[in-house]
């Protein structure tokens, strides 16, 4: 192959890597813009929209980013119909705005919540067990308002990890999806 050939080779990779982001990042604006209809309080920011694939994390609030929602897209899951990664991205975007409607809700209550969770567990463990709370929280209101897209949000999730990890799946993820299998 010629060295030519070789590049254009390469842009014509790179044009449809960044078009697939491009796909993915309207999918995402276009369910920010529905949770912001359905949870229309408090006035947010839209969210820090990021393709990192070295990394794990997918949405988060990042306390860097002056608490701001960042949506990690890279490692989303791959849908056939596009209308699925709307309503994948609208479901983790509510939970997300949730953290500012429900729990923690604002700075002082996530330092209560940190602090009792420190007179049990260690300090470097506090802030996990404080997640997982508010979440459990979350999800069973956000289950109770759209039990249809949060029960998809999360089997696909769980289906997610057992594809990107060859069907093995660590005992706390378990633990957790059990918890929800219960909670939901």
């Amino acid at each position: 192959m010629s060295k030519i050939q070789s590049i254009d080779s390469t842009k014509k990779k790179e044009q449809k890597f960044k078009s697939k982001e491009e796909r993915l990042l309207h999918y995402a604006r276009v369910a920010w813009n529905i949770t912001m209809r359905d949870l229309y309080y408090p006035p947010l920011n839209e969210p820090h929209y990021v393709f990192e694939y070295s990394k794990n994390e997918g949405f988060y609030i990042d306390p860097a980013h002056k608490w701001q929602i960042t949506m990690n897209l890279a490692n989303s899951p791959v849908f056939i119909d596009n209308n699925d990664y709307i309503n994948f991205f609208h479901a983790i975007t509510l939970h997300e705005v949730s953290h500012y409607q429900i729990i923690p809700y604002d700075g002082l209550i996530n330092a209560k919540l940190l602090q009792a969770a420190m007179k049990h567990v260690n300090e470097n463990h506090a802030p996990i067990i404080v997640n997982l709370f508010a979440d459990f929280i979350i999800d069973k209101k956000l289950y109770l308002r759209y039990p249809q897209l949060i029960s998809w949000e999360l089997k696909t999730t769980y289906k997610h990890i057992l594809n990107k990890n060859n069907n093995n799946i660590s005992n706390f993820s378990l633990y957790l999806f059990r918890v929800y299998e219960l909670l939901l």
